[in-house]
């Protein structure tokens, strides 16, 4: 991937008030939901959610970690697409309480049984104008 378009899937990544997340269910089919993303910690590699316990997105990586993710911005017609795992994970990945890393958007939610999902990156897809990039991240799996 080039240096600009590696520059230009960061400030997607990092700008995106919301991500379409694709999980597969127990029948084998994908299941969409809008999720968005924690504004801190976002990066090529990862990116964190908040939901409930409860969802359907939940509940499916319960049995397949693999998930992909995409976004679109209409005013340059720039898409990305992330292909990754997701898991739930423990207060312990942030340096403070989670909770304060939530917007305001998220607090107003205020799920009964909260959780955060970590969105870890393998591939990313970026179409810009006609152009299409793909890069492969090699990443570890017990980060």
């Amino acid at each position: 991937m080039q240096h600009t378009t590696r520059q230009t899937a960061l400030h997607m990544i990092q700008a995106a008030p919301v991500f379409t997340v694709a999980t597969i269910d127990a029948s084998g089919y994908p299941t969409m939901v809008a999720l968005s993303p924690l504004p801190t910690k976002r990066s090529l590699e990862q990116l964190f959610f908040y939901t409930s316990r409860q969802t359907t997105t939940a509940q499916n990586i319960q049995n397949q970690k693999q998930a992909s993710l995409f976004c679109y911005h209409l005013a340059d017609y720039t898409s990305i697409m992330l292909r990754g795992q997701l898991t739930l994970v423990g207060n312990d990945v942030f340096q403070h309480d989670w909770h304060d890393e939530l917007t305001d958007f998220q607090q107003q939610l205020a799920y009964k049984d909260p959780v955060i999902l970590r969105f870890q990156t393998n591939s990313i897809k970026i179409r810009q104008m006609m152009k299409m990039d793909h890069l492969e991240l090699i990443t570890n799996p017990d980060n």
